[in-house]
């Protein structure tokens, strides 16, 4: 009944606010706020009673929360791709990460997202952002692949993966943690700690760029291995016993606490109220760990897979002068409507690419103008892993379990894929497996790693 009341309240203010596009008043800032590998159990206002995450959980009481939200791939490359364009990244052949090692030795290049497919700081630069990427790109590292080649004014953090979190080199290193920092175009000198480095670039962003709309992503890599985190953190963690889960925690918290200093620059330049703050997770939980530093709140696998804990993740978009507060929305949404809804906002119905977006704008489903899913159908593949959510039963292949098959659960009944309904619901089983393979067989193929195995023609 709370969720329903604010979610009504949510209509009546949208409706209101933001029915049509925002170009009679100031274009709301975009602060998009992207973590590495945290699951669906590690926030408090997911659930967590251990980690302590005060400014996450702000967020989702001052906007709307997505309980069934998702990646358009569990691990980073692949879904940041579709998080940046829109589009399911598989249309344009990115199914897989970089692979970076065999850039480096000149093996490959030309790795990334395609130069005629828009990406969201350029789409947003067109309509007068002015645009900041800081963090963890993951994209593209060929020069005309990278941040600044591709819409962001300004752009300090890596290239790569994953990256320690106190040193970089000033070369392209064999270990990978350790590849430079860039600013802009240049490799710089850097020291810190990559969370505290981070938020302060975003703070100071802001704070010149308060005057007119701006863009920033936010794209922290907490909580990605290395685990690397300074103890003031730990100290305020003595509550939690387990080393593992403590460390994490801590990582954890230092990235809160970099959200709250982010907040905090948005009220003290009077633009918090304008200001659309978006925080998702780009992947669920890594198996390396198996839930002894991140957790998938009991979904069932890991970050690689497509069952639940590697695909669904947490979402949360506050915007305090349109959306109410402590709203809650149920049905299935992604990570590559938030660009659609963003442009829509905007006035900008394409992305007059070859590959218009395949997210949607979401006001209308959170106003009630249109009623229903925002989804009928969300498709996952990545090399030979694959899924298809259609309404509330899903079908999964996951390669780390294929003696089990392709398996059929149904969600609304059994959220954590405990019971293969296949042999009970055959009719639905093969029409989703039907489709998933229709959709499937038109895809191209990886390019830097070929055709799944097990695609079909059709």
């Amino acid at each position: 009944m709370r969720n329903y009341f604010y979610l009504l309240i949510t209509v009546l203010h949208f409706s209101c606010s933001v029915k049509h596009p925002v170009s009679e008043e100031r274009k709301p800032n975009i602060v998009l706020i992207v973590a590495d590998d945290m699951g669906m159990g590690d926030a408090g206002y997911l659930g967590a009673k251990d980690i302590r995450t005060p400014n996450i959980d702000h967020l989702a009481s001052s906007g709307v929360q997505f309980s069934q939200a998702y990646v358009t791939a569990s691990v980073c490359g692949p879904s940041r791709s579709g998080l940046m364009t829109g589009v399911y990244q598989q249309r344009f052949g990115y199914g897989e990460n970089i692979p970076e090692e065999r850039w480096v030795t000149g093996e490959l290049n030309n790795l990334g997202i395609p130069v005629d497919q828009p990406m969201m700081a350029e789409i947003l630069k067109k309509q007068g952002y002015t645009t900041q990427l800081v963090g963890k790109w993951h994209l593209g590292l060929d020069e005309h692949l990278r941040p600044n080649a591709r819409g962001f004014d300004e752009f300090y953090g890596f290239l790569n993966g994953s990256h320690d979190y106190y040193k970089a080199s000033k070369e392209f290193t064999k270990n990978r943690d350790f590849w430079p920092i860039f600013r802009n175009k240049e490799m710089v000198d850097y020291e810190g700690y990559t969370t505290e480095v981070f938020t302060e670039e975003v703070v100071n962003f802001i704070d010149k760029n308060s005057a007119n709309p701006f863009f920033t992503l936010v794209s922290y890599n907490a909580v990605h291995y290395p685990w690397q985190v300074p103890q003031k953190y730990l100290d305020r963690l003595e509550h939690i016993e387990e080393e593992e889960r403590k460390l994490f925690a801590g990582m954890t918290l230092a990235m809160d606490d970099g959200i709250g200093k982010i907040i905090e620059a948005l009220k003290e330049k009077g633009v918090y109220d304008n200001t659309i703050i978006v925080f998702i997770s780009d992947n669920g939980s890594p198996r390396s760990e198996e839930g002894r530093m991140s957790r998938t709140g009991g979904l069932r696998g890991w970050k690689g897979d497509t069952y639940e804990g590697g695909i669904r993740v947490p979402y949360i978009i506050s915007w305090p002068s349109k959306l109410a507060k402590g709203a809650s929305y149920n049905y299935p949404v992604s990570t590559f409507d938030i660009l659609p809804t963003i442009s829509h906002l905007l006035g900008v119905e394409s992305n007059n690419a070859q590959h218009d977006f395949d997210g949607v704008n979401l006001i209308p489903y959170l106003t009630g103008e249109s009623e229903g899913r925002p989804h009928k159908h969300l498709f996952f593949r990545r090399d030979k892993d694959f899924a298809l959510r259609k309404d509330d039963y899903k079908i999964t292949f996951n390669t780390r379990e294929k003696e089990l098959g392709v398996q059929l659960f149904n969600l609304s009944t059994d959220p954590n894929e405990t019971m293969d309904l296949k042999e009970i619901e055959k009719k639905i089983y093969d029409e989703l497996l039907n489709e998933f393979h229709s959709w499937d067989s038109k895809l191209p193929d990886n390019r830097w790693l070929g055709k799944p195995e097990n695609r079909k023609s059709i």
